[in-house]
């Protein structure tokens, strides 16, 4: 297991590049967005409808100009900010190849398992990713502690247990700056989990029609374990509460197929040393299947 953490620590060094590649690329992209929408009109007091309107226009320009289609006097800030964020892309793409090739050392096991059409939807980059991330998957005590890494667990304090956005947003109350640093959320972990989310729910199989807590996934044809797990969270939560907004239905079906995912993945890294009591799951909720506030 020696080399596997070794693999891991580089894994963990190749993904705070990337992910330095792209919050760089991103602040550029951003910057060069406001310096457009400034010529087009925008300004400081607008209500927030129009500054949206006004940079989805802004977004527009930047692409006509980048594609010759028209000619602005900002032709040369355009042109060469784009080269900036074609060269953070190719950065990302060159450090991503990197990682895919660090993951090919793992054990076949967990390739394996990965390529295993049960993981549509997650694949080697996610793997790499998630790694770089998290560290070692053993020196993860049990799958909760690598939940709480990637932002997929929530927080108790004073009375209220809510999930870390709720906690960003304020609304419902807020974390003083000491129970933050207990807390350990990263907004950028919880982005990569919620993309993990958004592929398996997608890709993971067909939408398993008529499911219900009697159904195992194997009866399912078309439908992994984790299109499963979101199809059945959604359709409980909505039976049990009819007030809550779709939208908050599907997010918490989704973070559930996430957190599914994570532990199999985790199961699955720790399998030769693990101790007797856990499994995979199956399609029944277990322990993860607590609606919060906001998900």
């Amino acid at each position: 297991m020696s080399n596997v953490a070794e693999i891991s620590a580089t894994l963990q060094v190749l993904q705070r590049q990337r992910a330095w590649y792209i919050k760089s690329r991103i602040m550029i992209a951003n910057r060069l967005q406001a310096t457009v929408a400034g010529t087009i009109g925008y300004h400081s007091g607008m209500e927030e409808k129009e500054r949206t309107k006004l940079f989805g226009q802004a977004g527009k320009v930047i692409k006509q100009i980048t594609n010759g289609e028209i000619e602005s006097p900002i032709k040369n800030i355009v042109m060469t900010t784009m080269l900036s964020i074609d060269g953070f892309d190719d950065a990302q793409k060159k450090i991503e190849k990197l990682m895919l090739e660090q993951i090919k050392q793992l054990p076949r096991t967990i390739t394996d398992w990965v390529k295993h059409k049960n993981q549509r939807g997650f694949g080697c980059l996610f793997l790499a990713i998630i790694i770089g991330e998290t560290g070692d998957l053993a020196n993860y005590a049990n799958p909760a502690k690598v939940w709480r890494r990637l932002g997929c667990a929530p927080y108790q304090y004073d009375g209220k247990v809510q999930m870390g956005a709720t906690w960003r947003g304020g609304k419902q109350g807020k974390l003083p700056a000491e129970e933050w640093e207990k807390f350990g959320y990263s907004p950028r972990r919880r982005s990569i989990a919620f993309l993990i989310g958004e592929g398996i729910v997608k890709q993971n199989g067909s939408k398993a029609v008529g499911a219900d807590e009697r159904l195992a996934e194997t009866e399912q044809e078309n439908v992994g374990p984790y299109r499963f797990r979101y199809d059945l969270t959604k359709a409980k939560i909505q039976k049990e509460h009819p007030d809550y907004k779709p939208m908050r239905c599907h997010l918490h079906g989704m973070l559930l197929a996430t957190k599914l995912l994570l532990k199999n993945l985790w199961i699955e890294w720790n399998k030769d040393t693990l101790a007797k009591g856990y499994s995979y799951a199956s399609d029944a909720l277990g322990e993860t299947d607590t609606v919060f506030a906001c998900v």
